[in-house]
């Protein structure tokens, strides 16, 4: 079909002839070993095992913990605890289950796990150590002693009560020499070996009570306790007293249970007595005698412990005397280290079995400050570990169980009973009070620590070394107090006491953390002039140790978002000399934003801030600070972090504001622009800042720019046009130029925005062609409307002076868009074509739709020069026949889209055309019979009734005319 494209005059209304194109409001751009390991151990000494458990098959003990026992004999007799506790009583305390009890027991146990857990991971050694066992190879060890063999049960046939008891005593004596044979030692081992065959005794302990070998699990216990005898090397004996805890509390367990099951037991007779309670308390007592006959008193003392718990079957009144007399027992250990393990593992028993139970706690605490003023090495110097001094070996081994005892009383004593232990400070000296004070401040609750706050400041500077250093105190204290306000009155008075210990605090990070943690209490409680103090304070420490050693920066940004975090009025911080004066401090390349306190910083700045940044030094130490997070930057760093970091940086740049000032805050962009160039978020947001600078100047000199703002939109432009090609997706770059053009061309800048426009072009190839981050949806979607504002803005766009033939920008936007290779299954180009189509025909009226203010568009150029017409006519006929081929090509392929294009091609016929040349009449019709053949019923109604419409309002015949052959159409 040959077909000439006839462009027709049309009459714009009055009011629109010279529309000003106003620049948008908004833009669219807006500590576990591997059981396999100690599998493999398990299995290297099989031998040996297998050799000594043979001697445990037969052995008369075992008989005495499962079988009848001569105290049987006994249960005929009244017996106190039986008259304490009777089978409904027992059975009462056993079968208990209350909630709340059941959760405190739980948060007991995890915190022990916790406690367990840190002195595993804080108490290693690479010192050799020695192990002591009889169930160890013969091959590897040395005899130390040659153990006694236990009497045959048999012997004790025919014997009267009192003679069987006798002997049943003697046999227990033979606990003591656990094993049965030789009792060996093996030395030079390494802690992983030593932890290795501790975890092989706990796996055999456990093995020989499910074989019900019960006398060896109790003799593999007596062996592990004995370890702790001995407290050298001191830096591995918490680690080592973990370990054997854990094998103590297995053994414990699995009596515990075994009673349990013994008790509940229903053997009933003809007077309906439960006998399951009896056994079970008579296999509890004789848990406890046997025990009890064991003749060393460390292995004696942690196995009663241990087994405090089964008081719960006999009598919970006996179970807390026992507390008391082991409290006693423990005195008589002479090691003051070996003595505070005890006392914490009974602490900790202690307060399962009786958790109201708090007089042996407080007498524990006393014994363990009254061995401190006796010696803290009675058997020579202490095992010094890679060169730490004895009174820092002593701070470190001694801190777990004093903390840990306090922390059993803090969480169920009264406050008359803190407050005793409290007094306690007073009367000690030296490392004592240090390690009292120090662990009253991690363990009694932050209330009870503020209402003596005053008290334990003048402690803290009392405190001397050996202990805790003062620094590390007086934060313990800041700490307390900040979670804990003390009564008002004692706020200044207590900032000025700690105050004076902070000054002198001897190294310039240790002054830093604790300032910060006493800044926030004076933030909290305080105005902004006294924080303004503190930070003075700071400033000058901070400059007076610059030359001498390296300033901390992580830990003083750090104070700086506290001072703001914390302030009621953060607003009033800004003015601040001294606020200023420590922001002063950091450089770019001394900011480090790997540990999050950078981010913090800028963060609490810029939601803190009152409005607008105006303050330049302000501005310059953020673009410092925002600089660092920047540079952090790497191949490392998610896209998340990207975003939020964009984010940032660019809420700090658009609340940068210098008022009338328009070249400063052009200066602030371009030093923004060098800090981030590696985030295209921020840059295209640096962009849209200078484009509404611009528009600023320009609203300001009510578009009547002088030469020095002309010289300026120009350098706007020109930062503009510089910035835009360092953005990586095209999208993005078509966007910014088309926005850039604009405003240069509102602003008289015709050379620039002819530059964006010609820029812009290029992109739309580069757009069709990057289809890596969007879909073909979203990638036909965003170039339909970027190449239809694009076209719509070069309507008022004028040529260029030494453009020829006219319309030399459409034209080439036109070859662009006919010259790109688009993909078969898309009506992408036909779209673009009837946008180019539309913005063609417009452009070559004799007045322009619109145009941009002050700026003469073609209309007025050409003057109605013919040849604006004539090339109309010929770019408009090129692009409908290439709708009309792509139409033609989709019949009988994909139907469904033929309706809405054929339309938009009818519409646009219509709008420009002049239809009283035959082949555009025939094309009108042409479109028409494929709407009603392929579209539905509302489209063609709609263009039915806009067709006879607008044949009314131009009264065209030939419009009219098509009108009757579309009414007459079926």
């Amino acid at each position: 079909m040959a077909i000439t494209w006839k462009v027709v005059a049309r009459q714009w209304d009055v009011d629109k002839q010279r529309a000003v194109l106003k620049p948008a409001t908004s833009h669219p751009l807006q500590g576990v070993k591997d059981r396999g390991m100690v599998q493999t151990a398990y299995s290297r000494e099989k031998k040996m095992k297998k050799s000594i458990s043979q001697q445990f098959i037969n052995d008369p003990l075992s008989a005495i913990l499962d079988g009848p026992d001569p105290l049987s004999d006994l249960l005929s007799a009244p017996d106190p605890l039986s008259a304490q506790s009777g089978p409904a009583g027992s059975r009462k305390n056993l079968d208990a289950s209350d909630d709340s009890a059941l959760n405190a027991s739980e948060s007991r146990k995890n915190s022990w796990e916790q406690q367990k857990a840190f002195l595993l991971a804080n108490f290693t050694t690479t010192a050799t150590l020695t192990f002591t066992s009889s169930f160890l190879q013969p091959a590897e060890t040395s005899v130390v002693k040659t153990q006694t063999s236990v009497p045959d049960r048999s012997k004790t046939q025919g014997m009267s009560g009192s003679e069987r008891i006798r002997a049943r005593l003697e046999q227990l004596d033979s606990l003591d020499d656990a094993g049965g044979g030789l009792l060996r030692e093996v030395g030079g081992l390494t802690q992983s070996e030593f932890i290795l065959r501790l975890t092989g005794l706990k796996m055999e302990l456990t093995q020989a009570w499910n074989t019900d070998h019960r006398v060896k699990a109790l003799k593999i216990a007596i062996q592990c306790v004995k370890l702790l005898s001995l407290s050298a090397p001191e830096h591995f004996y918490p680690m080592k007293f973990a370990l054997v805890m854990d094998i103590l509390d297995t053994l414990a367990s699995l009596v515990y249970e075994r009673l349990q099951q013994k008790s509940k037991k229903q053997v009933s007779t003809n007077g309906g007595s439960d006998y399951g309670l009896l056994e079970a308390q008579e296999t509890a007592r004789n848990w406890f005698y046997k025990v009890a006959s064991i003749r060393e008193l460390l292995p004696r003392l942690y196995l009663e412990a241990s087994l405090l718990p089964c008081y719960s079957i006999l009598s919970v009144q006996e179970g807390e005397e026992a507390m008391s007399r082991l409290t006693r027992m423990i005195r008589g250990i002479g090691d003051p280290l070996i003595a505070a393990y005890a006392r914490m593992f009974l602490c900790r028993v202690g307060v399962e079995v009786a958790p109201r139970l708090t007089h042996y706690i407080t007498e524990n605490i006393e014994d363990f400050l009254l061995t401190l003023k006796q010696g803290l090495w009675p058997e020579g110097e202490a095992d010094v570990n890679m060169g730490e001094d004895k009174d820092a070996l002593a701070l470190r081994v001694l801190s777990p169980p004093l903390e840990w005892m306090l922390q059993c009383l803090a969480s169920r004593a009264p406050h008359h009973v803190l407050q005793t232990v409290f007094e306690y400070c007073g009367g000690e000296e030296g490392l004592g009070q240090n390690l009292l004070v120090a662990a009253l401040l991690t363990t009694f609750p932050h209330n009870f620590i503020s209402n003596n706050a005053l008290p334990l400041t003048h402690l803290i500077a009392g405190c001397s070394y050996p202990g805790k250093s003062q620094h590390e105190l007086v934060s313990s204290l800041g700490v307390c107090v900040n979670d804990a306000a003390p009564a008002p009155q004692q706020h200044l008075p207590l900032l000025n006491a700690v105050w004076k210990l902070v000054t002198r605090i001897p190294l310039t990070k240790d002054y830093l953390s604790t300032a910060g943690i006493w800044l926030e209490f004076t933030a909290k409680h305080f105005t902004a002039a006294e924080v303004n103090t503190l930070l003075g304070d700071v400033l000058k420490r901070v400059r007076s140790a610059h030359n001498q050693e390296q300033v901390p920066y992580p830990v003083l940004l750090k104070l700086i978002s506290t001072a703001l975090t914390n302030s009621p009025d953060p607003q009033s911080l800004f003015p601040m000399a001294n606020f200023q004066g420590v922001l002063s401090v950091f450089q770019r390349d001394s900011v480090s934003a790997g540990d999050g306190v950078t981010w913090g910083v800028t963060e609490a700045l810029l939601n803190n801030h009152p409005g607008a940044f105006t303050d330049p030094t302000l501005v310059q130490h953020l673009l410092t600070l925002c600089g660092a997070l920047h540079d952090s930057i790497n191949a490392l760093t998610t896209d998340d972090e990207r975003r939020q970091l964009s984010h940032l940086i660019t809420t700090f740049i658009r609340q940068v504001d210098f008022g009338r000032d328009f070249e400063q805050q052009l200066d602030f962009y371009v030093n923004a622009r060098a800090s981030f160039s590696n985030l295209d978020t921020v840059l295209r947001a640096l962009v849209q800042c200078v484009c509404r600078l611009a528009m600023a100047t320009w609203s300001v000199m009510r578009s009547q720019h002088t030469g020095k703002t002309a010289a300026f939109v120009r350098a706007c432009a020109a930062y503009c046009f510089i910035t835009i090609p360092s953005l990586s997706m095209p999208s993005i770059r078509l966007k910014l130029y088309l926005l850039s053009g604009t405003v240069a061309l509102l602003n008289g800048c015709l050379g620039q925005g002819d530059a964006c426009m010609k820029a812009a072009i290029r992109e739309v190839l580069e757009m069709a062609g990057s289809q890596d981050a969007e879909t073909s949806s979203q990638l036909s979607e965003s170039l339909r409307s970027s190449v239809s504002s694009l076209a719509s803005t070069l309507i008022a766009t004028p040529d260029p002076p030494d453009a020829a033939p006219p319309l030399y920008l459409l034209r080439g936007l036109t070859n662009a868009v006919r010259s790109y290779q688009w993909p078969k299954d898309t009506d992408l180009q036909a779209y673009l074509s009837l946008s180019l189509l539309n913005a063609i025909s417009a452009s070559a009226q004799d007045t322009l739709p619109y145009n941009i203010h002050s700026v003469e568009g073609n209309d007025a150029l050409y003057g109605g020069d013919p040849m604006v017409q004539q090339e109309a006519e010929q770019l408009c006929t090129s692009l409908l026949q290439d709708i009309l081929t792509h139409i033609q090509g989709l019949s009988g392929v994909n139907e469904k889209r033929v309706g809405p294009l054929a339309m938009n091609t009818l519409w646009s016929t219509v709008t420009w055309c002049d239809l009283s040349q035959v082949e555009m009449m025939n094309t009108a019709v042409f479109l028409w019979s494929l709407m009603l053949k392929h579209s539905s019923p509302q489209p063609v109604a709609q263009t039915k009734n806009w067709l006879s419409k607008r044949a009314q309002q131009l009264k065209d015949p030939f419009l009219e005319q098509l009108v009757k052959h579309v009414n007459l159409a079926r």
